[in-house]
């Protein structure tokens, strides 16, 4: 055991939070324990799924393939998590041995030692097949909680909260924890989603929007009918339009890897500092962001609160902004906050070229960060 501890310590903190680990995680781990003992490195490999869960309940939500999996833990060991921590499900398929994913959990941990998993079930997903077909009574084997928590480490900011597809079940969990914490600032979901057929958990979110007014959610969808009265086109098409203010929020996004990095550049370039960018894909996790996209995403921001060149085009003029920054006050004559500073800072650098960036910088997936 020792030796299996002495290993995880000598190991960088991974992002791994609800998609595959990234290329090369899993062969440092497995090099790290493998030169402390071969031995424990067996055990340890051979350990991570052990635990055990009973499952309770399967539903069906949408005739296009997302299904809703109850299980209740019941190996006997402790078990709690924070929005955002996933658990790894492992089984064994006869001629393609054993298919390993993890899932964020979509339940809240008010729920434990029951947890909620948001399944989309799709052709060349073995294991995705496999959990849609359990019956209550069977059992799954897994690992975790792990991951990073979501959870904000204060409640200052607003969240924005950007999701595509099973994306949405950590914002779900998230919300409901604090909202009954008492989180004082907006939350609010946008959802991007293909058909009209996709939609599910309505009544859970309509439950939330009703019993605490600071959340409110909405659906975008790309592929609409000419009936549906809700946002239409996906999420970077039909959301900047309506952000009237991008500061003093926290943005997060989960879901197609393609959406989070080009919001995510846009928001930046729209002079929301990186540090307040939170991103975690489940899929095309290595998209390279194309700055065409980027910048028709940009384009349709409306939001001109924070210092940046581009909010500037539509807003007063960079000068303006900097003669602001120098006397330490804003265009009403308020006090520059300290994050205002650093919305400030990518102006400022854009203009300066010469200057290096003091900023911290901000790794990818570390929810929570301040």
């Amino acid at each position: 055991m020792e030796l299996r501890e002495q290993a995880r310590a000598r190991l960088r903190p991974g992002n791994f939070q609800g998609h595959k680990p990234r290329a090369g995680s899993h062969r440092t781990e497995s090099e790290a324990i493998e030169a402390l003992g071969a031995a424990e490195g067996r055990w340890f490999d051979s350990a991570r799924y052990r635990r055990r869960a009973r499952v309770t309940s399967v539903a069906a939500l949408t005739s296009t393939g997302t299904v809703k999996v109850r299980f209740e833990v019941v190996d006997g060991a402790p078990f709690h998590f924070d929005p955002g921590q996933f658990v790894g499900i492992e089984a064994h398929f006869e001629g393609l041995g054993y298919r390993r994913s993890p899932y964020c959990i979509l339940s809240a941990p008010t729920d434990e030692p029951v947890f909620d998993l948001l399944v989309r079930v799709v052709p060349q997903g073995p294991l995705s097949q496999h959990l849609a077909s359990l019956r209550p009574g069977d059992e799954v084997a897994f690992r975790g909680p792990t991951g990073r928590s979501m959870v904000p480490p204060d409640d200052e900011r607003g969240l924005e909260l950007f999701a595509t597809g099973t994306g949405v079940a950590p914002f779900y969990s998230l919300a409901r924890r604090l909202l009954a914490d008492g989180h004082a600032r907006p939350i609010t979901l946008w959802w991007g989603l293909r058909l009209a057929e996709d939609i599910c958990l309505t009544d859970e979110l309509d439950a939330l929007a009703r019993d605490y007014p600071s959340f409110s959610y909405h659906i975008t969808l790309s592929q609409p009918t000419a009936e549906w009265a809700g946002l239409r086109g996906r999420v970077g098409e039909s959301v900047p339009p309506l952000l009237a203010t991008l500061g003093a929020k926290r943005y997060y996004l989960a879901g197609n890897g393609a959406m989070l990095e080009e919001m995510a550049f846009a928001l930046s370039d729209m002079g929301v500092d990186h540090r307040y960018i939170y991103k975690e894909p489940y899929f095309n996790g290595t998209h390279a962001a194309d700055p065409e996209e980027i910048a028709e995403i940009r384009e349709r921001f409306v939001a001109t609160d924070l210092y940046s060149a581009y909010a500037n085009r539509r807003g007063t003029g960079f000068g303006a902004d900097l003669d602001a920054a120098r006397s330490g006050k804003t265009g009403n004559g308020d006090p520059l906050a300290v994050s205002d500073l650093f919305d400030l800072m990518p102006a400022f650098l854009s203009h300066h070229p010469d200057r290096e960036d003091p900023r911290p910088t901000q790794s990818k997936g570390a929810w929570g960060g301040s």
